[in-house]
């Protein structure tokens, strides 16, 4: 691969960086590291939203009971605040990034994309 500043090996006449690196880099994202072959898994990010639903459906059904089988309709504002909390943690900090062993430059951050 050629470096930022070189000519571009598409012999546009171009620096490399001005003409072909970003579709480069986008290629490179999706193809399989070293060593591993590419395999497909489930989005973090829809198990995620799965995970929410199944908590606020379960939220609601404890709220349900203790406000209209017990009259604790306090604690059941209480429970659903503090699940609301816990649930809007969790998503936020699930997928966090990963630190890399080499950082290397500027040009190479990972922000946790890559599974």
């Amino acid at each position: 691969m050629p470096r930022r500043n070189d000519k571009c090996p598409c012999q546009s006449g171009k620096k490399y960086k001005n003409c072909c690196m970003e579709k480069d880099l986008e290629a490179a994202k999706f193809a399989p590291r070293p060593g591993e072959s590419y395999t497909e898994g489930p989005d973090p990010a829809i198990a995620t939203w799965k995970i929410a639903i199944l908590a606020l459906a379960a939220l609601g059904i404890v709220a349900a009971v203790l406000a209209f089988a017990f009259d604790l309709t306090r604690l059941a504002g209480l429970v659903l605040t503090v699940g609301l909390l816990i649930l809007i943690l969790f998503a936020a900090f699930r997928n966090a990034p990963t630190v890399r062993k080499n950082p290397g430059n500027g040009g190479n951050i990972d922000f946790g994309n890559r599974s």
